[in-house]
């Protein structure tokens, strides 16, 4: 019997306490004991010295130092000839726990979003060693969906290597989740025909960045094959660093990508249903930073110590499925009294109304607050300005979730000559609604929420309602 023949596998919609629970550990998130034991045993078998010899992590520091230099195109590449190996040591020291927590961000979202089934075939598209599906294995034993296969693809034997002694040990601790071996093979020449079918999840979790001889439109080419083996309603999830670069290379990508077919369901909302103009795009989420793992704080004890750590968590994302539905549905009603972000040209110097999606989290200082705002239109950023003394009143804005959508009233116009865009700045005068059925404004007295979907007043988790699979 094929999965095709078998009934369709039902929404997963976790209880209230148990994304409550999910979203406190993400409040505060750390990579498990046993995952660091996993990690720190497999650096000692493979270099054959105690994970935390001071040989060994300084062989792990200079692979650092070489990748970090490789990224930023200032690679010494003297510094890694001695074990070719330590690369990936090196990426399970230094990228793989911030990377480990940002999947568990998303499938949380997936879930309260009411994306996770019963029964699941998940794909992790370059795979390295193995974070994507440790991310799944315990996003599984805290939430318990149900059942989920987990396939990857990878191109180095290195990374499989690790992959191999890594994750399956570790998934073997989360009920329900299935690792299949890996396919060694290579996302440029890839033959699709030897994917599995039926897929209700594929990730490319920072990969497509690495094809750099490829512009951004021609990698959404190498996500099109990969996506006609999608099950109905299933989702891609597409991951960046959170640089510019990489962030606006995403953007235009997801761009081309909704172009054929497929739908992006968050975290961008096209509100005037207009194409969005993502070439200066620059979005990504922060999240919590994480707690160092043992084997980073080892690393950071060293002289140049800031150089090894890293925790914090700012990614830059797209979801996008083949079900035609999006996370937020709402769009800007005809006769609607809001202006376009487009018009913000004719309009300097003067007071408007706007309904804008959060696309940044706090990027101010100096005693203002900046948060990064779109509605799909405008060719240059535009950015909302809050004061410190005027934040009561865009409260809803200024703690709303990342993607949400809110309506600012009566702010003024003003160009940003630093940025090439636009500010819209807060006064006494200024306030913040949430569109749809009975939103109410926040300004002075009033009560509001978050203005968080998907989280209650503590700032927890709490489940969307389910939507639609498709299936």
């Amino acid at each position: 019997m094929s999965r095709r023949d078998l009934p369709a596998a039902r929404p997963f919609l976790p209880s209230a306490t148990a994304l409550s629970s999910f979203g406190e550990f993400l409040a505060r998130p750390s990579v498990p004991d046993r995952l660091q034991g996993l990690v720190e045993a497999y650096i000692t078998k493979k270099t054959g010295k105690a994970w935390d010899d001071p040989v060994v992590l300084d062989r792990i520091r200079g692979a650092i130092r070489a990748q970090k230099g490789e990224y930023w195109g200032q690679a010494d590449r003297r510094a890694i000839s001695y074990r070719a190996g330590y690369r990936v040591l090196a990426y399970l020291a230094y990228q793989a726990p911030v990377m480990f927590v940002e999947v568990m961000h998303l499938l949380g979202d997936m879930a309260a979003d009411g994306l996770l089934t019963g029964r699941m075939r998940v794909l992790d598209i370059g795979s390295g060693p193995g974070t994507v599906p440790l991310a799944i294995a315990e996003t599984w034993r805290r939430l318990s969906p149900g059942r989920v296969q987990v396939f990857a693809l990878e191109r180095e034997t290195e990374n499989l290597e690790a992959y191999r002694s890594i994750v399956p040990a570790f998934a073997s601790g989360a009920p329900g989740v299935r690792i299949e071996e890996p396919l060694q093979a290579d996302l440029a020449t890839l033959d699709p025909e030897s994917l599995p079918r039926d897929l209700d999840l594929v990730i490319f979790g920072n990969v497509l960045s690495e094809q750099r001889e490829l512009i951004p439109v021609a990698r959404g080419r190498l996500v099109e094959p990969v996506a006609a083996n999608l099950s109905p309603g299933g989702t891609i999830i597409i991951t960046e660093p959170a640089d510019l670069e990489n962030s606006v290379a995403l953007r235009i990508t997801t761009a081309g990508l909704a172009e054929k077919g497929l739908s992006l369901f968050a975290p961008c909302t096209r509100l005037w249903s207009t194409s969005c103009r993502p070439d200066r795009c620059w979005s990504f989420r922060e999240e919590a930073p994480i707690v160092p793992t043992r084997l980073m704080a080892r690393l950071a004890s060293s002289e140049d110590g800031y150089r090894y750590r890293n925790t914090d968590v700012k990614f830059s994302y797209a979801l996008l499925t083949s079900g035609g539905h999006t996370r937020e549905e709402y769009r800007v009603p005809h006769g609607t009294k809001a202006l376009r972000l487009s018009k913000l040209a004719n309009h300097l110097k003067r007071r408007v109304n706007v309904v804008v999606a959060k696309m940044s989290g706090d990027l101010g200082g100096r005693g203002n607050h900046v948060i990064k705002v779109c509605d799909g239109t405008p060719q240059k950023p535009v950015f909302a300005v809050v004061p410190d003394h005027q934040a009561a009143r865009a409260r809803a804005l200024l703690e709303g979730r990342y993607g949400g959508i809110f309506s600012l009233e009566h702010v003024l116009v003003r160009y940003n000559p630093a940025r090439d865009g636009y500010n819209l700045f807060f006064d006494r005068s200024s306030g913040v609604g949430q569109p749809g059925p009975g939103k109410r404004s926040q300004g002075p007295g009033r009560e509001a929420g978050s203005g968080r979907p998907g989280q209650g007043e503590s700032g927890r988790i709490v489940p969307h309602r389910a939507r639609k699979s498709g299936r």
